[in-house]
């Protein structure tokens, strides 16, 4: 707007010194500060219909915590030089703050121009970068006109980060001490037999249906009969690991911090981690888009596949965590519910949930704690420094 204004003031005195004092050298003035504005606009405005700017990475799926680079592809089909086309650079908060959020550029007779802007993932999630508010200003400086095409955004899955939880003991403990245990199993063997995999694995004969990933295949050569590693038995539901992303339906604190999220399901799939270092299998289970994500777990490579597959599909919506039992089921199920809030609605699922024979664990950060009226059947902590401690 000064440059427009001052373009006016500049006009304006070269029409003044035509009227008073030399009308042949102040209308020369006067027609040039005309005719070249008007040019350079005309040029202007059929340049930036000829530009074209798209945005990728080269990885759609990256590390927290490591850098990536976004690439911005700028296109032109004219051979007309352009003039400085400008534009704003916007990440999600899943970034750190980028260096500079305005970019400018000009490009002369190459066609395509490429440049590099780095940015710094520091939450785990879907995030997005984007560029708008783009503009090209005339060849002059004096005119800034608006590109004619819309924002222009591109998505990144940053996957969480997988972190060791430490001093464990008393939580597997009250895992172990809820896992329900097959009693006819125990006629099968007279090996050492534990959930928690305390040392000492027991063994019994396959039972159709048994994962062949726990067949112990030397023994079973040996002994001419297929034998399975007794760290689970025949029937028995696994023990669920539940990422609960649900809010209150009265609209306070309806929205979870992005923050919250990435840390909770880091937390969700540590506690995951925790559990198979240990022995126990688990079940993870979080709200998906369409439907809900069931995965069962038996190795770390299970959790870092799920780590990079669950931004891609994870529904931050209202949907609350189911859990009862499966239907036909004659075992206790053993829920870890990792959230963000204990709210009314929640605390009646787990009541009902107890009532029904089952066990419910909640997981929450500690920060996040807010109501401790709220009945509960048992509540742990989850610290800053990984650590999980038990108040309930």
């Amino acid at each position: 707007m000064k440059a427009v204004f001052s373009y006016i003031i500049v006009l304006l005195s070269a029409a003044a010194y035509m009227v008073l004092f030399d009308r042949n050298a102040g209308g020369i003035m006067t027609v040039f500060l005309i005719v070249v504005p008007l040019v350079s606009v005309f040029l202007t405005l059929f340049s930036r219909k000829r530009v074209k700017l798209s945005i990728e990475s080269d990885d759609d799926l990256v590390r927290k915590n490591k850098e990536c680079t976004i690439k911005v592809c700028v296109t032109k089909n004219t051979i007309l030089p352009l003039p400085v086309i400008s534009f704003e650079f916007r990440a999600t908060e899943h970034f750190r703050k980028p260096d500079y959020d305005v970019y400018r550029f000009s490009m002369s007779e190459n066609r395509n121009l490429d440049f590099d802007i780095k940015v710094f993932p520091v939450i785990c999630g879907k995030a997005s970068v984007k560029i708008g508010h783009m503009y090209i200003t005339d060849y002059l400086g004096i005119f800034r006109f608006k590109m004619p095409f819309p924002q222009t955004e591109h998505e990144i899955d940053i996957i969480p980060e997988i972190h060791e939880i430490t001093d464990c003991s008393e939580i597997l403990r009250s895992i172990s001490d809820t896992l329900p245990d097959n009693d006819d199993d125990e006629t099968e063997t007279t090996a050492v037999y534990g959930r928690a995999a305390f040392p000492g694995y027991g063994y019994r004969n396959y039972v159709p249906g048994d994962s062949l990933k726990k067949v112990n295949w030397k023994l079973s050569s040996k002994k001419n009969e297929l034998y399975v590693r007794m760290d689970e038995s025949a029937g028995i539901t696994l023990p669920k690991v539940i990422l609960d992303l649900s809010a209150p339906e009265n609209g306070i604190g309806k929205h979870h911090e992005i923050s919250d999220i990435g840390l909770i399901t880091e937390g969700a799939l540590s506690i995951l981690d925790m559990c198979v270092r240990n022995g126990i299998e688990c079940t993870f289970i979080c709200p998906g888009r369409d439907e809900v994500i069931a995965e069962d777990v038996v190795s770390r490579e299970d959790i870092e596949r799920i780590a990079c597959e669950i931004i891609k599909h994870l529904d931050t919506g209202n949907r609350l965590p189911d859990l009862s039992s499966a239907p036909g089921s004659k075992y206790s199920d053993m829920n870890i519910v990792c959230t963000l809030g204990i709210y009314d609605r929640l605390a009646e699922e787990a009541g009902n949930s107890v009532l029904s024979g089952n066990h419910v664990k909640f997981v929450i950060p500690e920060y996040l704690y807010k109501d401790d009226s709220i009945p509960v059947p048992e509540l742990w902590f989850l610290e800053e420094n990984w650590q999980l401690s038990r108040t309930v």
